[in-house]
């Protein structure tokens, strides 16, 4: 079951990164953005590198930001896949 949750996370993570790159932004421009929409839970910059190399999982407010920021359904950052298909 770890094993299981240890793994979403990754998947997590390499989603947000492959999105934020996509979108041609370093970790810094993504928590300015962050803190533009939502000061309160914005994450730092060196948080936000926590998540994305899967050590930390962002709270279920923060993945709210990710959805609205990269313009993404909640279900997509949830799901195990590696494509990189807008869904």
């Amino acid at each position: 079951m770890k094993n299981n949750i240890s793994r979403n996370v990754h998947f997590l993570g390499s989603k947000i990164r492959s999105q934020r790159k996509s979108l041609g932004l370093t970790l810094e421009d993504l928590s300015i953005r962050c803190i533009q929409i939502n000061p309160e839970i914005a994450p730092s910059i060196s948080y936000l590198s926590l998540i994305e190399t899967g050590n930390r999982v962002p709270s279920p407010k923060l993945l709210e930001l990710f959805c609205n920021i990269f313009q993404k359904d909640l279900k997509w950052f949830l799901d195990n896949a590696t494509d990189k298909k807008n869904r």
